[in-house]
């Protein structure tokens, strides 16, 4: 897609928890769109134990969060901002706001959450300091009156429906193992294997003390626990798949599988990603035939309980619908920003 420098002259903070280069990707976007961006993790640590104290209890980390604040505060002081761009918020105390709002007057404070409010409950008290909320969520935008803007898939995965690749697997998923979507991987990889298609998959775990506790801990059948079903540990990778090594695989697929959070009902950074290289997708998110690129030729929607029952070798063997560009070009990651940083849209819904 085209774009102008659209930010340029404007001085933007971006505070975001650091999210599978997400994040870099995002500040890098806005850099080539013109702006002069600041980035601060929300987290004062990204390690295992941190992020799991932050998002159950997050009093256990004043000190060290309220430090690293203000450490933020001192290497800020003398900036000057336009926009303060909260990406998922998490840690981020809300004294920090206060002072934000209270030293850059006229600034512009917009929120917008790639999570599920009943995920992130916390978040709701960052929204009083905020002019605009922007979620993922169709649900959390009725229920908390904030606007609704899907995610976005990143420049890379455009290229992937320019050329035309090699195809080496008939279905892919990369993704963190949680709640139940071992059980649907397993499901969906035992009809692959019966109907002689090729799947490439990456079980991602984040570190192996997070393995052996659920392994000892959590009970099958609850979805609401983080793993339905025990695994074996070759089955889980450790190491985190690069964003290169990630469009790689996607390259070389000819569908891709998504499984959403059981909470969440927002569409997911891979559906969009899938949309944007031109790949068919295999979901558990229902609400993705409420989308301007549904297509049933092109995205199959399972059932979590019985995923394999809506598959059908005939999806796999057809060619491809691709989706107008006009359509596939609204998700990209220049659009997004535009819509969420400048109030304009080519509308999404």
């Amino acid at each position: 897609m085209s774009e102008n420098k659209i930010f340029t002259g404007k001085s933007i903070l971006l505070v975001s928890p650091a999210f599978f280069g997400y994040e870099a990707a995002i500040k890098n976007k806005l850099i080539e769109l013109g702006a002069d961006v600041t980035y601060v993790d929300d987290r004062p640590s990204n390690n295992f134990f941190a992020k799991g104290i932050i998002r159950v209890y997050k009093k256990l980390l004043n000190d060290p969060i309220s430090k690293y604040y203000a450490q933020v505060t001192s290497d800020i002081a003398d900036r000057e901002f336009d926009i303060f761009f909260l990406l998922n918020p998490e840690a981020m105390p809300l004294s920090f706001l206060e002072m934000c709002k209270s030293r850059w007057k006229n600034a512009s404070f917009v929120m917008y959450m790639w999570d599920s409010i009943q995920n992130r409950k916390n978040t709701l008290d960052y929204v009083p300091y905020c002019d605009r909320v922007l979620t993922f969520d169709k649900g959390d935008a009725a229920l908390y009156n904030f606007k609704f803007r899907p995610l976005f898939y990143l420049d890379l995965y455009s290229s992937i429906r320019q050329e035309t690749a090699l195809i080496s697997y008939d279905l892919c998923f990369m993704g963190t193992i949680h709640s139940d979507r071992y059980s649907v991987v397993k499901s969906i990889k035992e009809w692959c294997d019966a109907n002689e298609l090729r799947c490439y998959l990456h079980l991602y775990m984040q570190n192996q003390t997070f393995y052996y506790v659920n392994k000892l801990t959590k009970k099958n059948g609850d979805p609401s626990t983080a793993l339905v079903a025990r695994f074996a540990f070759e089955e889980v990778s450790f190491t985190k798949r690069s964003a290169a090594e990630i469009v790689d695989v996607v390259r070389s697929s000819r569908a891709v599988l998504d499984i959403q959070h059981f909470k969440q009902t927002g569409l997911t950074m891979r559906t969009l990603e899938t949309l944007g290289a031109g790949k068919k997708l295999i979901t558990t998110n229902p609400d993705v035939r409420e989308y301007d690129f549904y297509d049933r030729g092109r995205v199959i929607v399972i059932d979590r309980s019985n995923p394999a029952a809506a598959l059908n070798l005939d999806f796999f063997q057809e060619d491809n619908r691709q989706v107008s560009d006009t359509v596939i070009d609204t998700y990209s990651i220049g659009s997004w920003l535009k819509e969420i940083l400048t109030n304009q849209s080519n509308s999404a819904e």
